[in-house]
C-alpha cells in the first residue's frame, strides 16, 4: 500500500511523542505508525501512549493528522477502495452533497434527473426555479394531449374538472370529436353529451380541447392535488429547466432528497467524489478510519 502524505504540525507530534528536533529529523519520511514503533522500541512510554490514542480516541487522530484540513482528508480518502467511497456518502449533509453537483455538465446533470431522480422531486425543481403559470405555458401541446387521456389520471376527478370549463370550451370539443355542430350551452348536458361518446370519439374531444384551456385545467387540478402534476415525463421538465443557465438552475437541486443526492454523486469520477467527501465532519472522519481503515493509518506520513 502506498504512503500517505499528510500536512500536519510535525512539532505537536514531537511534543506528544517527548523528543528532541534533531531526533524528529531522523525519522523524515517515515510513517508516523514506523516513528511510533521505532519510539516503542527504544523505551519511549509515550509512543506506547500516542499509539493506544491514535487506535481509540477520534480527537487524538484529528489533532495528530489535522483531519480537518480538506487536503489531508482527501490524501486519506483516495487511498479508501473505490468501491467504498459511495458509502461515506451518507455521512454528508444535503447541502454537502449539492455541491457536489457543481461538478457535473449541465446535459448530465439533466440525464441525472431523469434517470435517477423521483419525479416527484424533478416536478418540485420546476416549480423552484419557475412558477406554475410559466411551467405551463412551456410544457408541450404533445404531453398535454397525453396527460388528458393518461389511464393513471382519475376518470371522476378529470370530470370534475371538465365540468367547471365554459360551455362553448365543452360545445368545440364536441364538436371537432363529432364533426356535428352543438347547439347547446348548459354545462351539465354538454357533460352528457361528453360521456354518452364511445371511448374513441371520446377520447378525441378531449384532446381537442384547446391547449390554453387544457392549461387552466392542469392548474385548476393542482390546487386540488398537486400530485397530478407528477403524470407528466420528466422530461419535459428536465427541458424547462436545460432552457436556464446552469447556475440558474442549480438551485432547482434543493428539490432532491438524500437519497437521490447520494445517488447522484455516486456517478462522479472517484477523485471528484473524493473532493465532496472532504467536507466530511472530522469527528465522524475519525470514528470511520479507526473502526474501517485501521490500516490506512499505519501508512501516513507526517510532514
Amino acid at each position: 500500500m502506498a504512503k500517505i502524505v499528510v500536512d500536519t504540525n510535525l512539532l505537536s507530534l514531537q511534543n506528544k511523542l517527548n523528543i528532541t528536533s534533531e531526533r524528529m529529523r531522523m525519522y523524515a519520511n517515515k510513517t508516523v505508525d514506523e516513528i511510533i514503533e521505532a519510539e516503542k522500541a527504544q523505551g519511549n512510554t509515550q509512543a506506547a501512549k500516542l499509539q493506544k490514542q491514535l487506535e481509540d480516541d477520534p480527537n487524538t487522530l484529528i489533532k495528530t493528522y489535522q483531519l480537518d484540513d480538506p487536503g489531508n482528508k482527501f490524501n486519506i480518502i483516495t487511498q479508501i477502495p473505490e468501491q467504498k467511497q459511495p458509502e461515506m456518502l451518507e455521512m454528508l449533509e444535503d447541502e454537502d452533497l449539492r455541491l457536489g453537483l457543481n461538478f457535473f455538465s449541465q446535459e448530465k446533470l439533466l440525464k441525472l434527473m431523469e434517470d435517477v431522480a423521483l419525479i416527484e422531486e424533478v416536478v418540485n425543481a420546476a416549480l423552484t426555479c419557475f412558477p406554475l403559470e410559466k411551467v405551463m405555458e412551456m410544457m408541450p401541446d404533445k404531453e398535454l394531449n397525453n396527460f388528458i387521456i393518461n389511464k393513471d389520471l382519475d376518470e371522476k376527478f378529470l370530470q370534475k374538472n371538465l365540468a367547471k370549463m365554459e360551455p362553448e370550451v365543452l360545445a368545440a370539443m364536441i364538436e371537432t370529436a363529432t364533426g356535428a355542430p352543438v347547439m347547446e350551452e348548459k354545462p351539465d348536458k354538454l357533460m352528457a353529451m361528453l360521456k354518452d361518446l364511445d371511448d374513441d370519439t371520446y377520447k378525441e374531444a378531449l384532446i381537442a380541447m384547446n391547449p390554453d384551456a387544457k392549461r387552466l385545467m392542469v392548474m385548476n387540478m393542482y390546487q386540488q392535488d398537486d400530485e397530478v402534476m407528477q403524470l407528466f415525463p420528466a422530461d419535459s421538465y428536465t427541458m424547462m429547466l436545460g432552457s436556464l443557465d446552469k447556475e440558474d438552475m442549480m438551485p432547482c437541486t434543493s428539490a432532491f432528497g438524500t437519497e437521490t443526492l447520494i445517488n447522484m454523486n455516486t456517478e462522479l469520477p472517484p477523485d471528484l467524489r473524493a473532493i465532496v467527501l472532504t467536507q466530511v465532519d472530522p469527528k465522524e472522519f475519525a470514528k470511520l478510519l479507526i473502526k474501517e481503515y485501521p490500516d490506512l493509518l499505519t501508512q501516513i506520513v507526517a510532514v
